[in-house]
């Protein structure tokens, strides 16, 4: 597959660190997360809804930081509790609070999401 993928200019001479693709079925859900490093977004077909918050609402996400050995969701410390679909206000009442912008991304459309977004 790597063959097939034409690394852009803006990616600057080095290229890009990290090449990674995420391919999903239609309704697949992604756990609000960050990621350590930039990542381009690129919607191939279907719809994607996007929520997005700024680095400084971490505080209200409930980021999982865990060393439980059964599991490993939220080991490398970038997974929140928070389920965007169904929030938990009692349970986690500071993201009432948290800031963010949402984005359907259409065919075509590419977003980038810059580390620890």
């Amino acid at each position: 597959l790597m063959d097939d993928i034409i690394t852009p200019s803006l990616c600057g001479e080095a290229g890009p660190t990290h090449v990674n693709a995420w391919i999903g079925t239609g309704g697949t859900r992604t756990p609000l997360h960050f990621d350590s490093y930039d990542n381009l977004f690129v919607q191939v077909v279907g719809k994607k809804y996007v929520r997005m918050y700024e680095e400084s609402e971490t505080d209200k996400l409930y980021v999982l930081r865990t060393n439980d050995a059964t599991s490993s969701y939220g080991a490398q410390g970038n997974m929140s509790a928070i389920n965007c679909e169904l929030e938990d206000f009692d349970a986690h009442p500071a993201v009432r609070n948290a800031k963010y912008t949402e984005i359907i991304m259409r065919p075509g459309d590419c977003l980038f999401i810059p580390a620890r977004a």
